[in-house]
């Protein structure tokens, strides 16, 4: 299903814009916007769709979304009702030029590595919920310095951070060398073939030792790691596209040796089967 293009209501005269909900559900199409969301359950469970990948939230969650991440909420309880608070803001235009300036361009850094979203650790909810609360609370200007301060807390998170869809080679390569950025491309090129150690490894001019090392140390992540979060990004694409057969033949698209390994690998990434993706899936798009 193409995700609708919506349209945030944002005011003219505001460059961070705080929306508070009190709805018997959310909004439910899988839709995108070109802001950042920064939204905060304070009433309501059910599950949340982001491209491919499917969450689980509860009172209390705080998600970050990306800019034109598709994504959609689906509360559990039909007659029940969903409360939230949202931070809109947009990097282009009259924000972008005021993270730009030197105090603040970590800030603009962080928004930038962080472009597939992520959902705030338990531990961080009192302190980023208050930030929240703060921000709603202020008028114009002071909007305005409660969402660096905000954006300060967020940032202070992001070696705790998880994003809400697959690995992509951008996420390591910005600021990286020139190496490391093409690996990732190659790996994200290619997949799907049957890529060993010892062949990458020559690709990097490194011993297989030493380049699990430097890979390990660039990205955050093991070789194999990496791989096999784009192998079950495509899988997922495939899981939720119209054209889906059975497990076995996406498992070998997407690049995978046996069925029994991508089972394996799918539930130590997603935490479920691929069959219970596909039904949370569909039942998130149709139920």
């Amino acid at each position: 299903m193409k995700p609708i293009q919506y349209q945030v209501p944002i005011p003219k005269d505001r460059t961070v814009f705080i929306q508070e909900d009190l709805l018997d559900k959310f909004y439910p199409y899988m839709h995108r916007h070109e802001e950042y969301q920064l939204i905060w359950i304070k009433e309501g469970t059910g599950q949340l769709l982001v491209d491919d990948n499917v969450h689980h939230f509860e009172r209390g969650d705080i998600f970050l979304l990306g800019s034109n991440q598709a994504h959609v909420f689906k509360n559990d309880f039909m007659d029940g009702f969903v409360q939230s608070v949202s931070v809109f803001f947009n990097l282009k235009g009259t924000l972008s030029g005021i993270l730009n300036l030197p105090e603040l361009s970590m800030l603009l850094d962080f928004i930038d590595k962080n472009g597939r979203g992520f959902k705030v650790p338990k531990t961080h909810l009192p302190q980023v919920s208050r930030r929240i609360e703060a921000l709603k609370n202020s008028d114009s200007l002071g909007q305005l310095v409660s969402f660096f301060y905000l954006l300060k807390s967020l940032n202070r998170l992001s070696l705790n951070l998880k994003p809400l869809s697959g690995v992509t080679a951008a996420d390591f390569v910005t600021g990286g060398s020139f190496r490391i950025a093409t690996l990732c491309d190659f790996l994200e090129n290619n997949y799907k073939e049957n890529i060993g150690l010892n062949e990458i490894a020559e690709k990097a001019n490194l011993t297989p030792q030493a380049f699990c090392r430097y890979f390990k140390k660039s990205t955050g992540k093991t070789f194999i790691s990496y791989l096999n979060e784009l192998r079950v990004r495509e899988a997922c694409r495939l899981l939720g596209g119209k054209d889906y057969d059975c497990i076995s033949i996406v498992a070998y698209n997407a690049g995978f040796n046996s069925v029994t390994n991508f089972n394996r690998v799918f539930r130590s990434i997603l935490g479920i089967s691929p069959k219970m993706y596909v039904a949370n899936y569909r039942n998130l798009l149709y139920g």
